[in-house]
């Protein structure tokens, strides 16, 4: 539920790094293509400092309340001193502090709220379609919320039939984004293989391949010798088949953002950051007056993608939007000899019963959870209190007890993660909704409001 750039699953991203020497890193990775910006906050210095990775996790409970016992250092933002640039800022696509727009517009068809992966995505699209006077507001920078840290992952699958629709366009799209943009977006495509373990687990996978004739999409039952052939690193013993998506993979949220923005320049939207907008009110005749620090417009309708600040810029309108933060975690592993000794990229590999996700990064691996309701940890003070004024690229504090369980399955599935040391431990917000699905298009009750939110 969290493949999706998101806001992101969210996710997040993937944090990423200096760039490498010449020969080193994986061969997809020596493509040229811009590398997760690296997170050096949260435990993962900490654990660092210690020497303690993942063979002191296994350890169980024990390492995790080590580690947690650590200071937390900050997290300095994006570019600013102690915190490396991302490869895109290095190739001249740096977000600028503010907007390079100097222009204002005092009329708009459309005024998008949020700067993130979805509304800048909204921009382009409608920008591309045709529309005028398309205008995106944002808060701060572009990415700042959950698209700067989230996981990345792109696949084809869905168990629906209409969202996998969504999907198949979405990936088909970042196929071709850098050529139209110019601007790299950091799309790996290595496939990604769901493993069953359970005889019912098979049986679901042969439902889902009933379904196929609705797509164009590649999707193929495999068995454990294919693989262990694709994934060399994995314990088969528990592994009785695979779902095999061969167009699957991830993308860095942070370089497909600025393409999509580029995009949406490109066709004639507006971009203007920081502009935080701090009213919204609806005039008689369906329009909007939308007011900024900057100044105010007038907008034919407007539409709320401000991520987890949804429920702040619905409040603005007289709405409750339904949205819950919840914070996500990820980990990010240190060079394994034997992912770097590997000749292709490793596919994204789901562990359905251990309930997480797993993928090559350099030559490292990340994995992440899908936390069940029961330790699911809900950020309750944004509920009632809103967003703290200024959160942006900020992270929470790790807590590797509460995804301990997890740590293990992984560990049991993919043995190399017994030895490998951590490097970065990310723990950011994203949101649910009701029933975990997106709420998208116009709001009933409020004339030309849209929504574009609780992208998990």
């Amino acid at each position: 539920r969290r493949d999706c750039v998101g806001a992101g699953s969210g996710r997040a991203r993937q944090p990423s790094s200096p760039p490498l020497a010449p020969g080193e890193g994986s061969p997809s990775q020596r493509s040229g293509r811009p590398r997760r910006p690296r997170v050096s906050a949260g435990l993962g210095a900490g654990a660092r400092a210690l020497g303690l990775g993942l063979p002191g996790l296994a350890m169980l409970r024990s390492g995790a309340q080590r580690l947690r016992g650590l200071p937390l250092p900050s997290l300095p933002l994006r570019g600013s001193p102690g915190r490396p640039r991302s490869a895109c800022s290095r190739q001249g696509e740096e977000n600028p502090p503010s907007s390079a727009e100097t222009r204002w517009k005092d009329r708009a068809e459309t005024v998008i709220i949020g700067g993130g992966c979805v509304g800048v995505s909204l921009a382009y699209h409608l920008a591309k379609a045709g529309m005028k006077d398309v205008v995106l507001l944002e808060k701060s920078e572009l990415t700042a919320g959950s698209t700067w840290h989230a996981a990345g992952l792109t696949t084809y699958f869905h168990p629906g039939i209409n969202l996998k629709k969504i999907h198949y366009a979405s990936i088909k799209l970042y196929e071709k984004l850098e050529e139209e943009t110019g601007q790299v977006v950091g799309f790996h495509q290595p496939g990604s293989i769901r493993i069953a373990t359970t005889p019912v687990r098979v049986d679901e996978f042969k439902y889902q391949m009933t379904r196929t004739g609705w797509h164009a999409t590649e999707q193929y039952i495999i068995g454990p010798e294919k693989i262990q052939e694709m994934f060399p690193l994995l314990n088969m013993n528990k592994v009785l088949a695979g779902l095999y998506n061969p167009g699957d993979g991830h993308i860095d949220p942070y370089s497909l953002t600025m393409a999509l923005a580029a995009g949406a320049r490109k066709y004639g939207a507006l971009l203007k950051y920081p502009a935080p907008v701090t009213s919204l009110k609806p005039r008689s005749d369906g329009t909007w007056d939308v007011e900024t620090p900057q100044g105010s417009m007038r907008a034919n309708r407007i539409v709320n993608a401000a991520g987890f600040w949804a429920r702040e810029v619905g409040k603005m309108v007289g709405l409750e939007h339904p949205l819950i933060p919840v914070q996500h975690q990820y980990v990010v592993t240190s060079t394994i000899p034997e992912v770097k000794a590997l000749k292709r990229e490793l596919p994204v590999l789901r562990d359905l019963e251990g309930s997480y996700y797993l993928r090559q990064e350099r030559d490292g691996l990340l994995f992440g959870p899908y936390e069940s309701q029961e330790k699911m940890k809900v950020q309750d003070a944004w509920v009632t209190s809103g967003v703290p004024p200024g959160f942006g690229k900020e992270l929470f504090e790790s807590d590797l007890d509460r995804i301990m369980e997890h740590v293990e399955a992984a560990m049991e599935m993919v043995p190399v993660l017994k030895k490998a040391d951590i490097i970065n431990i990310v723990n950011g917000p994203i949101t649910y909704s009701p029933d975990i699905l997106p709420m998208v298009g116009p709001h009933q009750g409020v004339r030309n409001y849209w929504v574009a939110i609780g992208f998990g």
